[in-house]
Protein backbone atom coordinates (compact mmCIF):
# COMPACT_ATOMS: atom_id res chain seq x y z
CA UNK A 1 0.00 0.00 0.00
CA UNK A 2 1.41 3.50 -0.98
CA UNK A 3 1.75 5.85 1.61
CA UNK A 4 -0.53 8.99 0.93
CA UNK A 5 0.96 11.24 -1.42
CA UNK A 6 3.71 8.89 -2.73
CA UNK A 7 3.04 7.34 -6.56
CA UNK A 8 4.97 4.34 -8.33
CA UNK A 9 7.23 6.02 -11.02
CA UNK A 10 6.08 5.00 -14.55
CA UNK A 11 4.33 2.51 -15.84
CA UNK A 12 4.76 -0.93 -14.23
CA UNK A 13 6.01 -3.41 -16.54
CA UNK A 14 3.31 -6.12 -16.35
CA UNK A 15 1.21 -3.36 -17.53
CA UNK A 16 3.30 -2.15 -19.96
CA UNK A 17 3.60 -5.08 -22.14
CA UNK A 18 0.00 -5.66 -21.88
CA UNK A 19 -1.00 -2.15 -23.72
CA UNK A 20 2.34 -3.02 -25.91
CA UNK A 21 0.30 -6.00 -26.89
CA UNK A 22 -3.26 -3.62 -27.33
CA UNK A 23 -2.70 -0.66 -29.53
CA UNK A 24 -6.53 0.35 -29.06
CA UNK A 25 -6.30 0.23 -24.71
CA UNK A 26 -2.62 1.83 -25.26
CA UNK A 27 -4.29 4.78 -27.18
CA UNK A 28 -6.75 5.08 -24.77
CA UNK A 29 -4.66 5.18 -21.48
CA UNK A 30 -2.11 7.95 -23.13
CA UNK A 31 -5.45 10.06 -23.79
CA UNK A 32 -6.30 10.11 -19.92
CA UNK A 33 -5.07 12.88 -18.03
CA UNK A 34 -2.14 12.79 -15.63
CA UNK A 35 -4.25 11.66 -12.71
CA UNK A 36 -6.01 9.03 -14.35
CA UNK A 37 -2.71 7.51 -16.01
CA UNK A 38 -1.20 7.73 -12.40
CA UNK A 39 -3.78 5.79 -10.74
CA UNK A 40 -3.93 2.60 -12.80
CA UNK A 41 -0.31 2.89 -12.20
CA UNK A 42 -0.30 2.90 -8.97
CA UNK A 43 -3.11 0.59 -8.22
CA UNK A 44 -1.31 -1.92 -10.30
CA UNK A 45 2.39 -0.88 -9.30
CA UNK A 46 1.61 -0.98 -5.61
CA UNK A 47 0.76 -4.68 -5.38
CA UNK A 48 3.88 -6.49 -3.15
CA UNK A 49 3.61 -9.91 -4.55
CA UNK A 50 4.12 -10.40 -8.64
CA UNK A 51 0.87 -12.04 -9.08
CA UNK A 52 -0.75 -9.58 -7.78
CA UNK A 53 0.82 -7.14 -10.10
CA UNK A 54 -0.20 -9.46 -13.09
CA UNK A 55 -3.79 -9.87 -12.06
CA UNK A 56 -4.45 -6.18 -11.18
CA UNK A 57 -2.36 -5.26 -14.62
CA UNK A 58 -4.68 -7.96 -16.27
CA UNK A 59 -7.90 -6.28 -14.63
CA UNK A 60 -6.45 -2.50 -15.67
CA UNK A 61 -6.45 -4.19 -19.29
CA UNK A 62 -9.96 -4.83 -19.47
CA UNK A 63 -11.10 -1.43 -18.07
CA UNK A 64 -8.83 0.46 -20.62
CA UNK A 65 -10.29 -1.50 -23.52
CA UNK A 66 -14.00 -1.04 -21.94
CA UNK A 67 -12.64 2.86 -21.96
CA UNK A 68 -12.80 3.24 -18.46
CA UNK A 69 -11.07 6.47 -16.89
CA UNK A 70 -11.83 5.60 -13.67
CA UNK A 71 -10.89 2.27 -11.30
CA UNK A 72 -13.91 0.72 -11.03
CA UNK A 73 -12.57 -2.72 -10.60
CA UNK A 74 -14.31 -5.60 -12.41
CA UNK A 75 -14.25 -8.76 -10.72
Amino acid sequence: MLKKGEHIEGVPAELQQLLDKDHEAHDFFQSLTRSCKQAYCDWVGSAKQEATRHTRAGKALLMLQNKQKTLKTVS
